[in-house]
């Protein structure tokens, strides 16, 4: 499967984004690819990241080397539909992902340890 062109995420996502970049210090692309990781390992849909726009991540940004590695993630996870649909998925799934690490996080310890505590 094919990764999107771009993911453009709501303008509430990019908040939280920008939340999280103040704490850690890691760019949103980076954290963007936690929050996908976490966000597959729940079995139910996330919910519809709707709103105004906000940032886009074109492909090379957001998945870089681990493209392969994150769309194979994505893939067992989701019943892909094709790249449009992909784009909306990844951006609710980086839209879950980021509000739970949002709420656990206060610096880059804290997202290392809420990485380690997630089940195996």
């Amino acid at each position: 499967m094919n990764a999107p062109y771009r993911v453009i995420l709501s303008e509430m996502t990019t908040s939280v984004l920008r939340s999280l970049t103040s704490k850690t210090g890691l760019s949103a692309n980076i954290l963007s690819r936690f929050a996908m990781l976490i966000s597959f390992e729940d079995n139910d849909a996330p919910a519809n990241d709707a709103g105004k726009p906000g940032l886009t991540i074109n492909r090379a940004t957001l998945f870089g080397e681990l493209e392969p590695f994150l769309m194979s993630a994505y893939a067992l996870t989701n019943k892909p539909n094709g790249a449009q649909s992909a784009g909306k998925d990844l951006a609710n799934h980086i839209a879950r992902g980021a509000t739970f690490l949002n709420v656990r996080v206060q610096s880059l310890t804290d997202l290392l340890a809420t990485v380690n505590d997630l089940p195996r």
